[in-house]
């Protein structure tokens, strides 16, 4: 998916705030912030995880794999710049053929999602 320049202004705090969940630090610590900025966004809960696994976690997964990872957050040019980068590498018929099965971080964002989905339902009133 190719970005648009409103589509990329409207997403980043999500990408940033969702970015988050991959810092090397204690990041239940960051839930209520994350839930409300995904709760002030116009996304539905569907679309957000899908954002957090398809856009955010490709890009910045791996610094849970680091020595010494990043733990103060991610610098939010790189962050779009790589996100955007990404979607487009996705778009060509090869990516979905060697397309990367990590069952790993699967459960890790299941384990995050089954908390903060709730506390983004409780901030938009819908508990």
């Amino acid at each position: 998916m190719r970005f648009t320049l409103e589509q990329i202004q409207h997403r980043k705090p999500v990408w940033v705030v969702l970015s988050d969940l991959f810092l090397d630090t204690d990041v239940t610590l960051m839930y209520d912030e994350i839930a409300q900025v995904c709760a002030d966004s116009d996304y539905s809960t569907v679309e957000l995880k899908k954002i957090l696994s398809e856009e955010v976690a490709p890009v910045v997964s791996s610094n849970l794999m680091c020595i010494a990872g990043e733990w103060a957050g991610f610098d939010e040019n790189w962050l779009v710049e790589q996100i955007t980068k990404t979607s487009t590498i996705k778009e060509s018929k090869l990516f979905y053929f060697f397309k990367p099965r990590n069952f790993w971080l699967n459960r890790y964002i299941r384990g995050h999602w089954k908390v903060l989905e709730p506390k983004i339902l409780a901030c938009r009133g819908n508990t």
